[in-house]
């Protein structure tokens, strides 16, 4: 399912499974790439790599550990991880996890793919990436700099009943469906999200959140 306008597009988790194809995305946001990844398993992760575009993972459950250019830190659940175009990064679990993962159009060469440094050379820079704890992920993201695209990534849990009140939107907001079901009304039209379902919204838009039931979901602004 797709749906789309002007000022939104709702993609469904059988239509949302892209990650490096371009222009799939509307032209309105800076993401082209909005995933979630469920029931990961213990003891995985990826190789150091970098890309030539920019990264986001926010792991909403689960402990381990990540690297952006050699500086360790800790994940913990609600952990966010910005790895801007050109830093090398890994990770590696130490419990069963999810991860929930967004990037950027590319760039520079526009490889679609993990790049090794030795296979491809070192990167060339643009900024220093960052580690949000999850114990601190609560709002906007601080100092986060020029380059970095989003100004919040995080989790929402909702109670049955739980909404998020009307409102005419200041910057592009999205949402990642990972459980439960959420009723959007978005500048008039109402659309239930279920699990994997992502909705980018336009600033400008007038949205409004209900749950009808208890749901987890991934909010991202612009």
């Amino acid at each position: 399912m797709i749906i789309q306008n002007n000022n939104y597009t709702i993609r469904s988790e059988n239509s949302n499974n892209i990650y490096w194809e371009q222009e799939v995305y509307p032209a309105w946001t800076a993401i082209s790439a909005f995933r979630h990844f469920p029931n990961q398993r213990i003891g995985t992760g990826v190789e150091p790599h970098y890309h030539d575009n920019d990264e986001f993972w926010l792991f909403t459950a689960g402990r381990g550990e990540v690297w952006l250019d050699g500086q360790r830190f800790e994940i913990t659940p609600n952990t966010v991880v910005y790895t801007p175009m050109g830093v090398v990064h890994q990770f590696q679990m130490f419990t069963d996890y999810e991860n929930n993962a967004i990037v950027t159009r590319l760039e520079r060469q526009k490889r679609p793919t993990h790049v090794l440094v030795e296979e491809a050379g070192p990167p060339v820079p643009t900024v220093p990436g960052f580690v949000v704890p999850g114990d601190r992920n609560s709002g906007d993201f601080p100092n986060r700099g020029t380059r970095c695209p989003l100004r919040e990534m995080r989790l929402i849990a909702f109670d049955a009943g739980e909404s998020v009140d009307e409102s005419c939107l200041s910057h592009n907001e999205h949402w990642l469906v990972m459980g439960g079901s959420l009723h959007l009304t978005i500048d008039g039209l109402r659309i239930e999200l279920s699990q994997g379902d992502v909705a980018l919204l336009r600033a400008g838009a007038v949205r409004r959140i209900q749950s009808a039931e208890a749901a987890r979901a991934v909010l991202a602004r612009e």
